[in-house]
C-alpha cells in the first residue's frame, strides 16, 4: 500500500486542495495513457481522464482511509472507459481498422539503437498496439493493467471488481487471442511470400 497516497487522501478528505492536486499530478499521465490504450482516441482519453479525477474529487467522502488509492482510481477510470466503449457501439472486431486511423504507440526504448532499428521498433510497437486495441474491452483492460502498468493480479481484481481467477482467465484469453491473431497473420504472410 502506498502510504504517501494514503496521507494525501486523508488531507484531501479534510479539504486540502493542494494534496488532491499532488495526487492528480502523480497519476494523470498514467491514467491518460491507460485510457488512451483503452479507447484508442486522444480526445476521448483526455476527456475520460478529466472525468476520472472529477469523480475521484466528488467522491472523496466515500473513500475509506486504509483502502489502497491506486486500485480505486483505476477502477473509476476503467468503468468510465467501458461505459464510453459501450456507448460507442459497434464493438470493434478483431480484424477491424483502428479508431480514427491512429495507431496506438507502445514505446520500446533501448540504449543506442540505430535509425533502422528505431524504425523497426516503432513499426513493431505500433503493430502490437494495434493488435492490443483490437481486443475486446474486458480483455484489453486486464492486458494493459498487467503489462502496461505492472499491476498485480489482486490490484487488477480490485480495480475491475472481479475475482483474481477471472483476472487470470481474461489475461490468458487476451494473450491467447493475440497469439492466435499474430500466428494467423504470420501464416498468411508466409503463404504470400511463397
Amino acid at each position: 500500500m502506498d502510504w504517501v497516497d494514503q496521507k494525501l487522501m486523508q488531507k484531501a478528505k479534510r479539504g486540502d486542495h493542494s494534496a488532491f492536486a499532488e495526487l492528480v499530478d502523480k497519476y494523470r499521465d498514467k491514467i491518460y495513457a491507460y485510457l488512451y490504450r483503452m479507447v484508442g482516441n486522444r480526445e476521448d482519453a483526455l476527456d475520460l481522464a478529466q472525468e476520472t479525477f472529477l469523480r475521484v474529487f466528488s467522491n472523496l467522502r466515500n473513500f475509506q482511509v486504509g483502502q489502497p488509492f491506486r486500485p480505486w482510481l483505476y477502477r473509476i477510470a476503467t468503468n468510465l472507459a467501458i461505459d464510453h466503449l459501450r456507448r460507442r457501439r459497434p464493438t470493434i472486431a478483431l480484424d477491424a481498422p483502428l479508431v480514427d486511423g491512429e495507431p496506438l504507440r507502445l514505446e520500446l526504448v533501448e540504449q543506442g539503437p540505430g535509425p533502422a532499428e528505431q524504425h523497426e521498433q516503432a513499426e513493431l510497437a505500433a503493430y502490437l498496439a494495434q493488435k492490443v486495441a483490437e481486443l475486446p474491452p474486458n480483455y484489453r483492460s486486464v492486458f494493459l493493467l498487467r503489462h502496461g502498468h505492472d499491476l498485480s493480479y489482486q490490484e487488477i481484481a480490485d480495480i475491475l471488481q472481479v475475482p483474481v481467477s477471472t483476472v487470470k482467465t481474461r489475461l490468458f484469453r487476451a494473450r491467447e487471442a493475440l497469439r492466435l491473431k499474430l500466428s494467423e497473420e504470420r501464416r498468411l504472410w508466409e503463404a504470400e511470400c511463397q
